[in-house]
């Protein structure tokens, strides 16, 4: 689909109203001729000029309006993002008029480039979360320039493709020699590390093993699809599904639907669904186990020996 920036559209209204108004003159001129005039050749004559300049107005004053080069129109394509976490991004943000787009490793480096050619990478560092406002800043500069990025917790909505964010990105870029940054807006997500983009199986909950000995109900598990922003799996007998995002180290789960077959023991299902349940809960990733939550009530997950899960 095809998204066209305000200037775009102002440019496409005039040239409405332009072809709208040479069809009214010529008419009117028209009409005007053959009736003030007695000789049909005359009128004739001025029918076939004025032609010509209707077809001048349909032809001369159109313009071709193309997408901007940096219009993200495959933002919501699976397959980019999934080529994003492949690459070590953990977070994407774009911006619109002026274009640009951020890509942040937290390992790695923070990129910012722009539709007129600029780019500036920086190393990227920690973040610090202010005590009064639910926002993280991230400052870091080389020779080439500095970057401070601010991304504040709050819903954001993309001006032109209408797709919804989780958070308001604020950049401000300052290139050597310049006395005064220049500050740009918009809208951006956590994406992920590749390594949570698996089948888990949840082992244990606080301090209790789960009984893998019972045949009656299988261990849960939880696939995690990052291109989807999707979770789905077995709750131990019903399957279930939902929506899930990241927050920087934390999983935000949404409302969880599931199946409603009935299996002779159902408590350790509606614990582990009420769990995540729309739930914000942190992870820790190391060395192939996933803890999901704290206390109590975290869940400890060992990724999935696929051939046993068939």
């Amino acid at each position: 689909m095809l998204f066209l920036s305000e200037k775009q559209n102002h440019h496409l209204v005039s040239l409405s109203i332009f072809s709208a108004v040479c069809s009214v003159l010529a008419v009117a001129y028209v009409l005007t001729t053959i009736h003030t005039n007695d000789t049909a050749m005359k009128a004739l004559s001025h029918i076939l000029i004025l032609t010509l300049f209707l077809f001048a107005c349909g032809t001369t004053k159109k313009a071709t309006i193309n997408p901007s080069p940096t219009e993200n129109t495959t933002e919501d394509n699976p397959a980019v993002k999934q080529g994003r976490i492949k690459d070590g991004v953990d977070f994407y943000a774009t911006g619109n008029e002026p274009f640009w787009s951020l890509s942040i490793d937290f390992q790695g480096s923070m990129h910012y480039i722009t539709a007129d050619g600029f780019e500036l990478t920086v190393p990227a560092v920690k973040g610090e979360k202010a005590m009064d406002a639910n926002v993280t800043r991230y400052h870091s500069e080389t020779e080439k320039g500095a970057l401070t990025v601010q991304v504040f917790t709050a819903p954001c909505e993309d001006t032109m493709s209408g797709k919804k964010n989780n958070f308001i990105v604020q950049i401000e870029v300052n290139k050597p020699g310049d006395s005064v940054g220049e500050t740009v807006r918009g809208c951006g997500n956590y994406i992920g590390v590749y390594e949570l983009n698996d089948i888990w199986v949840l082992r244990r909950i606080g301090n209790k093993d789960i009984d893998t000995t019972d045949k009656t109900m299988k261990a849960p598990t939880m696939e995690l699809r990052l291109n989807e922003n999707r979770v789905l799996g077995l709750g131990g007998c019903n399957r279930y599904s939902g929506d899930f995002s990241l927050a920087q180290d934390k999983l935000v789960f949404g409302y969880m639907i599931s199946t409603r077959m009935a299996c002779p023991e159902m408590s350790l299902e509606s614990q582990f669904l009420q769990l995540l349940n729309e739930k914000t809960l942190p992870y820790k990733l190391e060395k192939g186990v996933l803890y999901v939550g704290t206390g109590e009530n975290m869940l400890l997950f060992k990724r999935a020996e696929k051939e046993k899960l068939k």
